[in-house]
């Protein structure tokens, strides 16, 4: 199958929906932009087998991971590393062998350190794909096997609550503290029910959608216990004023969208509240990207002071009268192309803002400059061609 192409023409949701329909078995690979990852997805039979990583960060590697979670020290960690260099085999495959670790607390790794990956790769709107098709048992399997059709539905799910998400916890650095225990809210029947849920959540389906509870006459909704699920709880349980969102992610084990989802849960619900609120920091990741309009704002200043240059050194050199006249035009364009590739990140900045306020993306272009979020004269700048735009509400096309 020929499957190639840049992920603003193709996103990921579609791609992983054509290999699923399809069933095909093979490796997508997905290059991102700068220092992004270099994501290698394996496919049998149109379901998710496995996932490896170029580039990886070294806070998502196995390691350090479970050192973050506290489930080994930093010392059995540096053990593991030394053996890696003199043996190479992988340091989680090491953790076993020296049994510090259980093969099932390896698999549990692997498939929080795999979901996150994937969870990723949804939030990349530039790059580069490719798909090569394989024979079947070309690759080991390390995860069970998750279908593409699965995958397609959280990742929606996860980018269309995000912006929600966001606009409670905008920074990775905020501390939580607890207000009150869940004990203390729970009366003995929802007791019960918890006890109930937690041993029979293992033969209910995660997919299937939960039940509609009939609310209980006299009774309020918000603050109830019974009104946390089972990750909130997980997630409570390490909220002590001191611990950061980004530690509690990793010591919750549930990955950041599951944990983040939980602490919203508990701040509506009046179970925490937050004790350092820091202003939002833009480095990486669906928490923590924002938009940094110093950095804009320097690289739209940078790309007219080299047009400027530019035709400082044409203009010094001699040259004939048609000679000038032709460079003088090359000039021209491409100033108007950086001008234009400035308007474009001026939009595309507005646009992220926008849809972390609104939840979504404007129909139209003129949403922004009604919400002040643009300068209306940048949509109409004279002597260019008016920008085209196209959005879904979960994402747009800008040219």
């Amino acid at each position: 199958m020929a499957l190639e192409g840049t992920l603003a023409d193709f996103g990921i949701g579609e791609i992983l929906q054509l290999i699923g329909s399809q069933q095909k078995t093979g490796i997508l690979f997905v290059e991102g932009t700068g220092d992004t990852e270099e994501v290698q997805v394996f496919f049998r039979g149109g379901k998710v087998i496995r996932v490896d990583v170029a580039r990886r960060d070294k806070r998502d590697l196995i390691g350090n991971m479970m050192a973050a979670a506290m489930v080994i020290s930093r010392d059995q960690l540096a053990a593991a590393l030394d053996a890696q260099k003199k043996t190479l085999k992988r340091v989680g495959d090491i953790l076993v062998e020296e049994g510090t670790i259980t093969p099932e607390l390896l698999q549990e790794f692997t498939d929080l350190q795999t979901r996150e990956t994937l969870a990723r790769l949804f939030q990349w709107k530039r790059g580069k794909y490719r798909f090569e098709s394989k024979p079947p048992g070309f690759a080991r399997p390390n995860i069970a096997p998750v279908s593409s059709e699965s995958l397609l539905m959280e990742g929606v799910r996860m980018m269309d609550e995000w912006p929600l998400i966001q606009a409670r916890i905008s920074n990775p650095d905020t501390v939580f503290r607890p207000l009150k225990s869940i004990e203390e809210a729970e009366t003995e029947a929802e007791a019960l029910d918890r006890i109930l849920d937690d041993a029979f959540s293992e033969f209910v389906d995660p997919t299937a959608p939960p039940a509609e509870q009939p609310p209980v006459k006299g009774k309020k909704a918000t603050g109830a216990a019974s009104n946390l699920s089972r990750n909130d709880r997980r997630v409570f349980a390490f909220v002590d004023g001191k611990r950061s969102v980004l530690q509690l992610v990793d010591l919750a084990r549930l990955g950041e969208f599951e944990t983040c989802k939980s602490l919203v849960s508990l701040l509506n619900e009046g179970y925490i509240a937050p004790v350092k609120i820091t202003a939002p920091r833009a480095d990486g990741g669906p928490l923590r990207r924002r938009i940094d309009w110093v950095q804009l704002a320097g690289r739209v200043a940078l790309n007219l002071l080299v047009a400027a240059f530019i035709a400082a050194i044409v203009w010094a050199m001699p040259h004939s009268r048609d000679a000038l006249a032709e460079n003088r035009v090359e000039l021209g364009r491409e100033a108007i192309g950086r001008l234009r590739a400035n308007r474009l990140a001026t939009v595309e900045a507005a646009l992220e803002v926008y849809r972390a306020r609104q939840g979504q993306y404007p129909e139209s272009l003129d949403a922004l400059t009604g919400s002040g979020l643009l300068d209306p004269d940048l949509l109409r700048a004279e002597g260019m061609a008016p920008m085209q735009y196209f959005s879904i509400g979960t994402d747009f096309d800008l040219r």
